[in-house]
């Protein structure tokens, strides 16, 4: 099983990480995850020390003037935060670190006009942080904490109130995206589903819409897998068979010929390219019943995107230096190629680890 993990921190290391983005999708908060990970993996002091400098920036430009969102601005920078903490990467209490992020957060969601569900910048965004901020905690009587659980309440409120106007959208969708805004707001309540402070609204929003579920297939593919995926979790979780046989007719219904056209194989990120798509499809072979019809077919598309790819992970220096621009984050940059494939090993590389065997 190759690694890419140690030579993308190398390249990263080489060009110079300098920028003035602190946030968790493309800047300074996502890279800190990268290399505590792999300080972690590997035992090698200099990436603990990289990750160290780069929390520090993090930390020395924390400004409650940034936005709040999950992509670029606090909230994001909070949920990296409380990830570390929560990891073991850091040390310290969350209440006091995230007072300000938890404040901005809160007028975020009580004075502005929030017209979107979208995971960077959007409602979705928002849950994320405050599940996060509400998981694990020893210290549940906590004010911080007695906040958050109210501001998670609030958040799927309005998610219901924006959600069921928009799922004419989901045949409009043209192009594979990770964070494509309803499979992951379904993860997401799946999440706050697993907290249990707002499980009975949550099963009323699914039922409510399941006819809306059987009614909007994606007209890509690649979505309708993801979807397929996202509704096998949330069906088996509240124990819906509606939604587990949703999610079976949308795996019967997704040609995988036409899904490898979909693929952009000249993207090497996570959030729009082949790593993600692979990702995306491994998940579904392990996610999905393995006497579903075309389960078989996940796999074998899958190994052939992996194979057709392997190059372009393996010549990484020499792609980069004919002129393909860097971007460093773990949303679409090398640090997300590199996380993936310290928290999923194998992933970008089974075709090359079946073969040999």
């Amino acid at each position: 099983m190759k690694k890419y993990s140690n030579p993308i921190a190398k390249i990263l290391m080489q060009v110079g990480i300098n920028g003035n983005n602190h946030g968790l999708f493309h800047g300074n908060t996502g890279l800190c995850i990268f290399y505590y990970h792999l300080s972690r993996q590997t035992n090698n002091p200099n990436y603990e020390k990289l990750a160290d400098d780069l929390l520090d920036k993090v930390f020395a430009n924390l400004s409650t003037t940034a936005p709040s969102d999950l992509e670029n601005g606090l909230a994001g920078i909070g949920w990296g935060i409380e990830y570390l903490l929560q990891n073991s990467f850091a040390e310290g209490d969350a209440d006091e670190i995230l007072e300000e992020v938890d404040n901005k957060v809160f007028r975020s969601l009580n004075e502005e006009n929030i017209q979107t569900f979208e995971l960077g910048n959007g409602l979705t965004g928002y849950l994320f942080y405050l599940i996060n901020r509400l998981k694990n905690k020893t210290e549940p009587s906590s004010m911080a904490h007695r906040i958050n659980r109210e501001l998670l309440i609030l958040t799927i409120n309005k998610i219901d109130e924006m959600v069921t106007a928009q799922f004419p959208s989901v045949v409009k969708e043209l192009q594979f995206d990770l964070f494509w805004r309803f499979p992951v707001m379904l993860y997401g309540l799946t999440e706050a589903y697993k907290l249990a402070i707002y499980n009975e609204k949550i099963r009323c929003m699914i039922r409510q819409w399941l006819p809306y579920f059987e009614a909007y297939i994606p007209s890509v593919h690649i979505n309708r897998l993801y979807f397929a995926v996202m509704l096998k979790q949330i069906g088996e979780l509240m124990s819906e068979k509606r939604l587990e046989k949703q999610a079976q007719i949308l795996l019967f219904s997704t040609d995988f010929n036409i899904l490898k056209t979909e693929v952009d194989h000249s993207i090497l990120s996570i959030r729009f390219g082949w790593p993600g798509v692979a990702w995306l499809l491994k998940l579904a072979s392990n996610e999905l019943p393995t006497d579903w019809i075309n389960h078989l077919e996940i796999g074998q598309t899958y190994l052939e995107i992996v194979k057709k790819n392997l190059s372009q992970l393996e010549n990484l220096s020499a792609n980069l230096s004919e002129g393909v621009p860097i971007q460093f984050g773990i949303s679409t940059g090398l640090a997300g190629i590199g996380l993936l494939d310290l928290l999923w090993p194998g992933v970008l590389s089974d075709y090359d680890s079946t073969n040999n065997q």
